[in-house]
C-alpha cells in the first residue's frame, strides 16, 4: 500500500471512515466502540514467505503458512497488515486488541497443537511483493525470514479446522496507534516457536478468503469517553502476580525458562513476583536471570526491585520487576519474617507505586496482622497504589475482608463486569487450591479502574506446570 502524506492522509480520514462502515463490524456502547478489521485490501493484507528454493517466490493469495522444519525448503512464516492508520484516530486509547486467525488445515494426531509466537514486525512490506529474502522488490529484509522486534505474544494452534487462534495485541496496537514506532500501521510476523518436525505445519486463512468469519481479524475496543476523560495520557497497564516456588517446578526441575517464556509471551507491564531466591553466585540470582532471559525475549530491559523475607541480604524473598523503568523504591518487614518491596513507576506522568508481598501460611491472624502492618506502611506512599502478592488466605477470611476495606479486589472487579477468564476446569480463578493470590488497587485511586483479569492454564501437554501457583494478571487503567 502507498504511503500517503499526512495532510492528504488527514484528509482521508473522515472519509474513508465514513464508506467504512458498511463494510467495518462496529459496536458501541457508553463508553467503548468495537472496531473489527478484516477487509481485504483495505485493511488487511498478508502473505508467507517461505525459505530455500522458495525464498524468490512470492506467496500471496495463497493461505497463510507456518511450519518449522530443519530443512529449509519447508520452513515458513506469515506476515500480517492491519491498517490501523486511518481507522484508529491519534491518540485514541485501547482498552483491548485481539488478532484472531483461524485453522484451515494442519498435520499431527487430531487435536495436537502448536505454540505459535506474533512479533512486531518493524519493516513495511508489500504482501505482492515480499518473499523469504525481500520484503519488496530489490530491497532486501536485514535478515533472510523477515525482520522483527519484539515478542507481542504467543497462543496454542490445533490441527482441528476452524479452530481459532488468538493474540492480545492490546499494548502493540496502543504503542502503534500512539505513533510510537515508524509507522501507525499494526504489522505482525508470525512464526512456530517449537521443536521442529512436519507436525509443526498450520495452515490459515488468508485476507483473500471469501468469507470474512475466516479471515484474519483484528478486534479492537477503543476507549469512547468524552475528552476530559481520556486526555492528559490514560494508560493501560498488565499486572502479573506470580509466585514461581523458588524457581522449581512441582517436578523438581528448574522453572526459569518457562517463567520467562510465560512473561515475554503476555508482555506484562509490571510483575510482583513470590519465592524468588537471590544469592551472590550468578547461577543463583533468580531477578537477575529472569531479567536477562525476559531482555533476550523481548528485547526490552527489565529492571527490579527484591528484598529478602526478613531483611536479610540473601535467600527468599518478594520482588517487582517492570519494564517501565523504577523511579524509587521502598521496602518494609511485617511480623512473622515476612516484607514489602516496593518499586515506584511512572505511568504517563502518573506516579504509580507497585507492591509485592508474601504473607504467613500458617495462622489467619498471622495474617491479619500482617495486613494491618502493609496497609499502614503503603498509605504512606502516594497514589496510585497496587499491592500485589500470595497472601496464603481465600476470600471470606479475616484478612482478605481487612484489605477490602481500603482496596478493590482485581479478580472480584473484572468478575463483576463479566471480564474475569480463567481456564474451563478452574472456573472460579483459583491460583493454587483456593483463591489466594491477589492484585489490588487502593481505593484511594478513584480515578484508576480495573478493565479485567485473567488467571492462566501454564500446564504443558503432558499435564505439568512452571509452578504450584498459577500466575494472575490484572489490566488497569491509569488515569
Amino acid at each position: 500500500m502507498v504511503c500517503l502524506p499526512f495532510p492528504i492522509r488527514a484528509r482521508l480520514f473522515g472519509s474513508l471512515m465514513a464508506v467504512a462502515l458498511s463494510a467495518l463490524a462496529l459496536s458501541s456502547t457508553a463508553d467503548a466502540q468495537t472496531l473489527v478489521l478484516n477487509q481485504t485490501g483495505t485493511q488487511v493484507t498478508d502473505t508467507t514467505i517461505r525459505s530455500g528454493i522458495y525464498a524468490t517466490t512470492n506467496l500471496d493469495e495463497h493461505a497463510l503458512l507456518t511450519r518449522r522444519s530443519t530443512d529449509p525448503d519447508w520452513e515458513r512464516r506469515s506476515l500480517v497488515k492491519f491498517d490501523t492508520d486511518n481507522f484508529i484516530a491519534p491518540g485514541s486509547v485501547v482498552k483491548s486488541a485481539t488478532l484472531t486467525l483461524t485453522i484451515k488445515s494442519g498435520l499431527g494426531t487430531a487435536g495436537a497443537s502448536r505454540t505459535i509466537s506474533a512479533y512486531r514486525e518493524p519493516s513495511p512490506f508489500r504482501e505482492e511483493e515480499a518473499t523469504w529474502l525481500e520484503r519488496e522488490t530489490g530491497v532486501a529484509w536485514s535478515a533472510p525470514g523477515g525482520d522483527y522486534a519484539e515478542l507481542v505474544g504467543q497462543a496454542s494452534a490445533t490441527n482441528t479446522p476452524g479452530s481459532k487462534v488468538t493474540f492480545d495485541v492490546t499494548d502493540l496496537v496502543q504503542h502503534t496507534s500512539n505513533g510510537d514506532y515508524d509507522t501507525r500501521y499494526t504489522r505482525l510476523l508470525l512464526l512456530d516457536a517449537g521443536d521442529t518436525g512436519k507436525d509443526s505445519y498450520r495452515e490459515y486463512y488468508s485476507s483473500e478468503e471469501a468469507n470474512a468469519a475466516l479471515r484474519p481479524t483484528l478486534t479492537v475496543v477503543l476507549n469512547t469517553g468524552t475528552p476530559d476523560s481520556v486526555s492528559g495520557g490514560t494508560s493501560t497497564i498488565k499486572v502479573l502476580q506470580w509466585n514461581i516456588a523458588q524457581g522449581h517446578a512441582p517436578d523438581g526441575t528448574s522453572n526459569l525458562d518457562r517463567v520467562a517464556a510465560f512473561v515475554a509471551s503476555q508482555n506484562p507491564d509490571v510483575i510482583s513476583f513470590n519465592e524468588i531466591v537471590h544469592y551472590s553466585s550468578a547461577s543463583a540470582d533468580q531477578p537477575q536471570l529472569i531479567a536477562d532471559k525476559l531482555q533476550a525475549l523481548t528485547g526490552q530491559t527489565w529492571t527490579y526491585h527484591w528484598v529478602q523475607k526478613w531483611g536479610a541480604s540473601s535467600g527468599e524473598g518478594e520482588c517487582v520487576m517492570t519494564r517501565r523503568g523504577i523511579d524509587a523504591t521502598d521496602d518494609y518487614l511485617l511480623t512473622a519474617e515476612r516484607s514489602i518491596a516496593m518499586a515506584r513507576l511512572n505511568v504517563n506522568g502518573r506516579i504509580v507505586d507497585m507492591f509485592s508481598t508474601h504473607l504467613d501460611q500458617n495462622s489467619s491472624g498471622t495474617r491479619l496482622a500482617e495486613v494491618l502492618q502493609l496497609v499502614a506502611w503503603t498509605a504512606t506512599q502516594p497514589q496510585q497504589r497496587i499491592v500485589a502478592g500470595d497472601f496464603n488466605g481465600w476470600p471470606g477470611t479475616p484478612e482478605i475482608d481487612e484489605m477490602l476495606k481500603t482496596h478493590i479486589d482485581g479478580w472480584a472487579a473484572a468478575k463483576a463486569k463479566g471480564t474475569a477468564v480463567s481456564y474451563p476446569d478452574n472456573p472460579d480463578g483459583n491460583t493454587r487450591n483456593t483463591r489466594i493470590d491477589y492484585v489490588w488497587l487502593s481505593e484511594g485511586a478513584t480515578a484508576s479502574t480495573v478493565t479485567k483479569a485473567q488467571v492462566f492454564d501454564t500446564r504443558d501437554a503432558s499435564g505439568k506446570k512452571p509452578s504450584d501457583h498459577n500466575p494472575l494478571i490484572v489490566t488497569i487503567q491509569i488515569r
